[in-house]
């Protein structure tokens, strides 16, 4: 009878575990979400779909530098095995950067590839590269970006705040590096996605 509550006890332990895990992710997620950049994201996809397509909106800072963040991006996730995941997505970036009193704006189209692996099935990590592909500055209209001018790479954590049969509501948190610029940003994302 003992071994069977100590038995009973540890198992309830074990499961209590992962949700802890989850919950300080979340709140970590949460409190870091100052900072963005929306060229690279990543999420866990649905539990049981081998494809997602799905929209998130971002928000944040350049790390070294006075420059606010806002974006969003349709994106799409393939599981590749039981444990990896593909993210390919195309975002809109709008930066607005104070210098000197006076403000300026650059907006930026961006596609992106990232690797990502499933901790668990709430909880994925990745690595991945986005490079802008045209942009505008300051109302100026779209100009071509020639290839390496905006190149990134991001590492990034996302997990799972809520899934429901197809649906999905993910918040992801990545630290991107631009190469050709030599600058950081921190990017969070809160997306949607529908499995399938």
């Amino acid at each position: 009878m003992a071994l069977r509550s100590a038995r009973k006890d540890l198992i309830g332990r074990a499961n209590l575990l992962p949700r802890l895990a989850m919950l300080f992710l979340t709140l970590t997620l949460l409190l870091t979400s100052t900072a963005t950049h929306a060229g690279v994201g990543l999420r866990p996809v649905t539990s049981g779909m081998k494809n997602e397509i799905g929209f998130g909106l971002s928000y944040g800072i350049k790390l070294d530098k006075d420059a606010l963040f806002w974006g969003y991006a349709p994106d799409y996730v393939r599981v590749l095995s039981e444990k990896f995941l593909l993210n390919l997505s195309l975002a809109y970036d709008e930066e607005t950067e104070t210098k000197d009193g006076s403000e300026s704006v650059t907006e930026t189209w961006t596609p992106s590839v990232m690797i990502g692996y499933q901790l668990s099935s709430v909880v994925a990590i990745g690595g991945g590269f986005g490079h802008g592909i045209i942009d505008n500055k300051n109302g100026a209209g779209w100009e071509s970006v020639k290839f390496g001018d905006d190149a990134s790479v991001a590492v990034a954590g996302a997990a799972s705040l809520w899934s429901k049969g197809r649906h999905g509501l993910s918040l992801s948190l990545s630290l991107e590096y631009n190469i050709s610029d030599s600058q950081a940003s921190v990017s969070t994302d809160l997306g949607y996605a529908l499995g399938f």
